[in-house]
């Protein structure tokens, strides 16, 4: 592949709090080859940009192109990684570090500032990531009420056979 675009954005509710990120990769002709959508637990926005775009050139030497595009809406993001500013705290130090390792394997490379609307498909891709966490619980909770209400009229020899069938599908529960 002759040149890969990288749109990265982390996205944090509250700061720090929950974050995820999303990453999309396209080609140099504008289609979209690989996108990440992903929550990533506990951050402050920083480090949730930062994880983003390591997550993004990760996936990016998986095509060995010729030069990879890093584009990002995060000023911060884009000085260090171009070597115009330098972190002063500890963790965004050795995240910085992470990703230097990261670019030094590409043969070339650049990192881009974007207007905001220039990254969108990446944000949106990071606020996908809760919106599908939200559905996923739901489902869960809809599922475990239904499951509760088909338990609650078997009799215990029935109720054993249950338990012993959910163990042959999950054996880390069977010493509970």
């Amino acid at each position: 592949m002759l040149k890969l675009f990288v749109n990265v954005d982390g996205w944090v509710r509250d700061n720090p709090g929950e974050a995820a990120i999303g990453v999309v990769l396209t080609d140099e002709h504008g289609n979209v080859i690989d996108e990440l959508s992903q929550r990533i637990g506990r951050a402050p926005k920083n480090m949730a940009k930062y994880k983003a775009f390591i997550e993004g050139a990760r996936r990016a030497m998986a095509y060995a192109p010729e030069e990879a595009v890093f584009l990002t809406d995060d000023h911060m993001l884009a000085n260090q990684l171009n070597g115009v500013t330098h972190p002063r705290e500890p963790h965004l130090q050795r995240l910085t570090q992470v990703a230097r390792s990261l670019l030094e394997q590409f043969p070339k490379w650049r990192g881009n500032l974007v207007e905001h609307d220039g990254n969108r498909a990446a944000q949106q891709l990071a606020v996908k990531a809760f919106r599908d966490h939200a559905r996923q619980q739901r489902e869960h909770t809809q599922l475990r009420r239904q499951l509760e209400g088909l338990l609650r009229d078997l009799s215990t020899d029935e109720l054993r056979r249950v338990l012993n069938y959910v163990r042959t599908l999950h054996p880390a529960g069977a010493d509970q």
